[in-house]
């Protein structure tokens, strides 16, 4: 849902560098009867603090989530009933480090083209059975720091596999998509960059919001 190289000052004024925007994508995926979902990922990233909202598909209701590395919190938000639960980040960070995947292998086709006006090259990742195709830019790394800072995995390294590789290399992927046996299982395409400044409420709970327990989630 997914991250600088001239001369040595150009270097380090990159590194240190924030993007505060929104980033759109349109995205597919396929739910556990192999049929395909679209949905639309908005994520907002000012700072330590992204929010992230996902609509809704025919399997899934819409979803937003609030990340605040500085707080080390998640909030889930629940717009239905105007509640909301909380799960430490580091609690979320070991969920993902679930069970052993194979090391992915990543490489540089050679292929290039523009996306948003940015210089992409394609990559192609290997992993188990999944080959991923990426079309990543390295015009976008204060996004992909940034990004990274704000759901907690700058340091960490908990992100997914393939990002890990492609962040090690300051690349930010524009388009992706998944496949097994050739066919397409997840799909993402950056549909939209925008640099402005954010409101900081955008980062925390809606007045009137309840916290839910685990035990009132699982009723």
């Amino acid at each position: 849902m997914i991250r600088l190289i001239a001369c040595a000052c150009f270097l380090c004024g990159t590194l240190h560098a924030q993007f505060e925007g929104v980033i759109e994508s349109r995205n597919t995926s396929s739910d556990e009867s192999a049929s395909q979902q679209q949905y639309v990922m908005t994520i907002w990233v000012k700072g330590a603090m992204a929010r992230i909202t996902t609509s809704a598909t025919q399997s899934s209701p819409a979803s937003t989530m609030i990340y605040r590395s500085d707080l080390r919190l998640i909030w889930m938000l629940n717009e239905d009933n105007k509640s909301y639960s909380q799960v430490a980040l580091e609690k979320a960070q070991d969920n993902t480090g679930e069970g052993k995947e194979e090391p992915a292998k990543l490489r540089r086709t050679g292929k290039s083209k523009k996306i948003l006006g940015y210089a992409c090259d394609q990559y192609i990742i290997t992993q188990d059975d999944v080959e991923t195709e990426i079309w990543g830019t390295k015009q976008l790394r204060d996004l992909s720091s940034s990004l990274a800072r704000a759901l907690g995995e700058e340091h960490t390294g908990q992100g997914e596999a393939w990002n890990d590789e492609l962040t090690k290399l300051g690349v930010y992927p524009l388009a992706a998509n998944s496949r097994i046996e050739g066919n397409v299982v997840e799909a993402q395409e950056v549909v939209k960059i925008d640099r402005r400044s954010l409101p900081e409420d955008l980062f925390t709970l809606p007045a009137g919001y309840k916290k839910q327990s685990v035990g009132d989630i699982l009723k």
